[in-house]
């Protein structure tokens, strides 16, 4: 499986993709917030509305693409998944960022069939 389709996966999960819950109902599995600039639909609480899951899904790993290989938040690819899921889901939203890290090591070590820790770096996750 592809590695960022699998951390998309583990943050689907974690943010509480099933019935009811706001990523559900705005069919966006990784609770993104909209593109200031571009205008995007979104709900009272500022977290965009997709049409469908695969179009919420798609804007996930375009998110996390642009994290991993584009310089996004001065990540580099010798940043850690911690230092991504601190950028991801930070503290100062109510997060909690260790604990995301360690869900996503937890899942993702089980979809990718290797130990994957918070201190691994972004270019290891990768393999």
């Amino acid at each position: 499986m592809d590695p960022i389709e699998a951390l998309a996966d583990a943050i689907m999960t974690f943010e509480g993709w099933r019935l009811g819950t706001r990523s559900w109902r705005n069919r966006n599995p990784g609770n993104l917030r909209p593109f200031k600039e571009i205008g995007q639909p979104a709900d009272r609480d500022g977290y965009r509305i997709f049409d469908s899951l695969s179009e919420g899904f798609l804007a996930l790993k375009m998110d996390l693409n642009t994290k991993f290989y584009h310089n996004s938040h001065n990540l580099t690819l010798q940043s850690t998944l911690l230092d991504l899921l601190n950028i991801y889901a930070p503290a100062g939203d109510n997060n909690n960022p260790t604990e995301y890290t360690r869900f996503v090591c937890k899942w993702t070590s089980a979809i990718l069939q290797r130990e994957i820790k918070p201190e691994t770096t972004l270019k290891e996750y990768l393999g």
